[in-house]
């Protein structure tokens, strides 16, 4: 099972510089600043509605797996009501993708195809990751980021000035290949041999509330209720993480976009790594909480909070200095932002990560309210920022965002580190 982690870990690592490669190619390649900010729009609404609307699919889909069989039909409901729901969202949010009709047509046209792509997407990875087989999942994970990104380089050789529209074709179009093939590959190599207890626990989602024999299969209604549990927290976590650049692009122009989308791009590096695994963290937390090393697991998660302030306040640095050349890099000379915002963005994304990995701890040991309540309350506090810093002090689109994602970050990390170190020693996974 450990090198079936490490696999995943390099599959993530790969998949981070093949995204970074997409969006060099976006940055560095012949397109207009207008057709990037406008790839810009599509990137971060794609991440909110993948990651946001789908990751809940993804979990309680490997549960399912995990407990016994997994019947197709039932795994349909859950994932024709994420269709809905992240349609619906594309819909509503339409007046904010872009500023042109043309622009707000591709964009809307591709975040829809991208939902039912997600769909597949994120069922495969949940029955991949419920049947052990991790050395798939990650190849997925790393074939995806590679065929898109790949894709992009080969496109800014032979095409001068590639609209933006087609590079959101390499990202759905990815998206499906990659995960069609781990469907398949999943279904017909059937279950690995491995204990249940080694994968997923996601604490009472649901899917127990209906006395199931050994091997019974869950209930489409009941997965569709263990989805919808997890689906307010997964999509404050994206918009706290991904709605910044679209607020910038409502502010500034379409430069201010570019250039910001670009250096949030390179701060956000290490998310790339591990937002994608998030749903792999919670195995050997789960194991902890299961063998009666709630203590353990307590203090391993303070000792990992302090690291994270140690290492954003080095990353903030690190950023600063090594804003200019990584932009001229990033961008060939075409996008700049202040180190100081630099510096701000990398901290940010840092203390995110800490974030992520937090709330998988309260996943572990069963605490779910406690996890939305956390991403709510980031966003609120970002919500708060941005509105007394632009509004109040009228300071500029990217400052404020940066600072709104930042300080919304850093007080759901604290939350969630209150509520893992509070937590009774006689916690389980039922607990709320």
């Amino acid at each position: 099972m450990r090198g079936g982690f490490l696999g995943v870990a390099v599959a993530t690592g790969a998949a981070a510089v093949f995204t970074l490669l997409l969006n060099a190619a976006v940055f560095r390649g012949s397109t207009t600043p207008d057709q990037a900010a406008a790839f810009n729009l599509f990137w971060y609404g794609a991440l909110i509605v993948s990651f946001g609307v789908f990751l809940p699919l993804e979990q309680v889909v490997s549960r399912a797996a995990t407990e016994g069989r997994l019947r197709g039909a039932a795994v349909v409901r859950p994932a024709l009501v994420l269709v809905v729901v992240a349609v619906a969202g594309v819909l509503l949010a339409s007046p904010l993708l872009g500023r042109d009709a043309a622009t707000r047509a591709w964009v809307v046209t591709a975040l829809v195809a991208l939902a039912a792509v997600s769909a597949l997407q994120y069922a495969a990875r949940g029955l991949a990751l419920g049947r052990s087989r991790l050395g798939a999942y990650a190849g997925a994970l790393a074939a995806d980021a590679g065929l898109r990104g790949l894709a992009a380089l080969a496109t800014t050789v032979v095409v001068f000035r590639p609209p933006g529209w087609l590079f959101a074709v390499f990202v759905v179009s990815s998206a499906l290949v990659a995960h069609a093939a781990l469907l398949l590959v999943v279904r017909r190599g059937g279950r690995r041999a491995g204990p249940a207890e080694e994968l997923h626990d996601f604490g009472d989602l649901g899917l127990a509330r209906e006395h199931r024999g050994p091997g019974a299969a869950p209930s489409s209604r009941t997965m569709t209720r263990a989805v919808l549990t997890l689906l307010g927290a997964s999509v404050a976590g994206q918009l706290l993480l991904n709605a910044g650049p679209i607020a910038v692009g409502l502010e500034g122009s379409e430069a201010v976009l570019a250039a910001y989308g670009a250096a949030f791009t390179l701060a956000r590096a290490p998310l790339f790594v591990v937002v994608p695994a998030q749903a792999v963290l919670v195995p050997p937390l789960t194991r902890m909480v299961a063998e009666g090393r709630l203590h353990e697991l307590r203090v391993r998660m303070a000792q990992f909070s302090a690291a994270v302030v140690v290492v954003a306040a080095v990353g903030a640095v690190a950023g600063a200095l090594l804003s200019g050349l990584a932009m001229e890099l990033f961008t060939k000379g075409k996008y700049e932002v202040p180190a100081g915002l630099m510096a701000l963005m990398v901290g940010g994304c840092l203390v995110h990560a800490g974030l992520v990995v937090g709330t998988q701890a309260l996943v572990a040991i069963g605490k779910e309210r406690a996890v939305l309540t956390c991403w709510v309350a980031g966003l609120v506090v970002a919500a708060a920022w941005i509105a007394v810093v632009q509004l109040g002090l009228g300071v500029g689109a990217s400052w404020g965002v940066a600072g709104g994602f930042t300080a919304g970050s850093a007080a759901a990390w604290l939350l969630s580190v209150l509520v893992l170190v509070q937590s009774p020693q006689g916690a389980t996974s039922g607990s709320r």
